[in-house]
């Protein structure tokens, strides 16, 4: 494994921070947070891990192998506290990364160079084409990610770690060369569970060359998707020769459903992705992929050929735990490093997610902890229905939904969801629900820390509504 060396960064600048400030304090938003589809709010217990990090890093400075020790163990924790919570053997593959966007860009990408090369091998006349499949309320940049584009160059901007101590955002890893891609994105409106299955299998009849599904578990209004049944059909289709694979795109699923929903996810999909920033309560921003192992070996020998033929640097050192980068080819490393305070912060929310709650296991503790959750979402969708011109959006059959997300429509009032949360912000005191989902406003129950006052949301959406 090469030696992380970061001179070329030094001096740190002086303004690089754990937790930035952004308009008014924290001291003032956090009390009524309802926010959480991007941002947390976090903790001391989130925050404190990360700027350990960050002072044990700055104190290290003068002696590399230290260095490189210290982000080792740091790596190692996180990729650990990763497989206990996903119950996965010791040896599974865990890929960090920054936000989820950066995450779904580097594992489309290797999937696609894996996929393309035994398309190849196989003579497959279809070797040169490759698709992609997602839904609508997934992240906002995923589609374009998807497409191809780089996310630090659309219009909005993808976000990076906080700190983004020694992190480089660019290059990013290409497709194969000389590809036709194409994409497609499936609507979840009006459409239950069952219904968007059938309309994947419809999809996939179509196929005749490689590509890749990325399914979110849990979409932004809190709805949870059939991702083993679509796993299901991925085994079906790939046994009939199609090869497809599937992304699962965890970032609003960790922290918000039971162990089981979240245990053993490879065994159904190729790549299970969650982020740091929602749910579990940390730091914006890091992620963490769990990998296929047989996927990553073919991708190694795929990755190694592309450096001999001049290919760019396209990971930070520790993406990938030691024993995996020690066979990657070193001329593939960026100079930089993943942003080590966010990935600890990571880990912190991981762990207060295994040991929240009452019982013996991670299984009961996951049901004490989601049924404190429900008591709460009672309360809240209680008193919002008591407001004139508020509708909650509730579960239907085939239509599940988590606990810890409650959308609102506002029915009958000439206001727009965005123009509320405005209104909402900019009152005293500052209430934060997350950005508007189309025809919804979005307030997120967390479980890492106590719930906003409902009075004090209601009475002000009472004052908005009424203007």
């Amino acid at each position: 494994m090469s030696l992380f060396d970061p001179r070329s960064f030094l001096p740190i600048s002086p303004a690089v921070a754990v937790l930035p400030e952004h308009g008014p304090t924290w001291r003032k938003k956090w009390p009524n947070w309802w926010g959480g589809a991007t941002i947390a709010s976090p903790t001391t217990s989130m925050t404190a891990p990360a700027l350990h990090v960050f002072k044990t890093v700055k104190s290290l400075l003068g002696d590399l192998d230290a260095l490189n020790e210290f982000y080792v163990q740091e790596t190692q924790w996180a990729r650990s506290m990763a497989r206990d919570v996903l119950q996965l053997p010791g040896e599974t593959p865990v890929f960090l990364d920054a936000s989820g966007t950066a995450a779904i860009l580097n594992v489309s990408r290797l999937i696609g160079h894996v996929a393309l090369a035994a398309a190849a091998a196989r003579g497959d006349p279809g070797s040169n084409s490759f698709w992609t499949l997602t839904t609508d309320e997934g992240g906002s940049l995923v589609p374009a990610t998807l497409r191809g584009k780089d996310p630090n160059q659309v219009d909005a901007v993808m976000f990076q770690p906080n700190s983004s101590l020694f992190y480089q955002a660019d290059p990013v890893m290409p497709y194969p060369v000389n590809i036709q891609l194409s994409d497609r994105v499936l609507s979840l409106k009006e459409k239950s569970n069952d219904e968007l299955v059938a309309e994947i299998r419809r999809e996939l009849e179509k196929r005749n060359s490689a590509g890749l599904i990325v399914l979110p578990q849990v979409s932004k209004t809190g709805r949870i998707l059939p991702v083993k049944e679509v796993g299901a059909l991925v085994a079906e289709f790939r046994s009939r020769g199609l090869m497809v694979y599937l992304m699962v795109d965890a970032i609003q699923a960790i922290g918000r459903l039971p162990s089981e929903e979240i245990a053993a996810p490879l065994s159904y999909c190729d790549a299970y992705m969650f982020g740091s920033a929602k749910a579990l309560g940390g730091l914006l921003t890091a992620s963490a992929t769990a990998l296929s192992a047989e996927l990553l070996v073919d991708f190694v020998a795929q990755a190694n050929a592309c450096a001999e033929r001049g290919a760019k640097r396209w990971f930070c050192h520790f993406q990938f735990s030691p024993e995996w980068q020690a066979r990657l080819d070193s001329r593939l490393l960026k100079l930089g490093a993943v942003s080590l305070p966010e990935v600890a912060s990571m880990r912190a929310g991981l762990f207060y997610l295994y040991t929240r709650g009452s019982g013996a296991d991670f299984a009961a503790r996951r049901q004490s902890s989601l049924a404190e959750v429900r008591v709460r979402r009672r309360q809240v969708v209680e008193a919002l229905s008591l407001i004139e011109g508020v509708s909650v959006l509730c579960e239907s059959a085939g239509c599940p939904l988590v606990p810890s997300i409650v959308c609102v429509r506002f029915d009958g009032v000439n206001i727009s969801p965005g123009a509320v949360k405005e209104a909402l912000q900019a009152g005293d005191p500052i209430i934060t629900p997350s950005a508007p989902i189309n025809r919804y406003l979005r307030l997120d129950i967390p479980e890492y820390r106590a719930m906003p006052s409902v009075a004090v949301l209601v009475t002000a959406l009472r004052k908005v509504l009424s203007r």
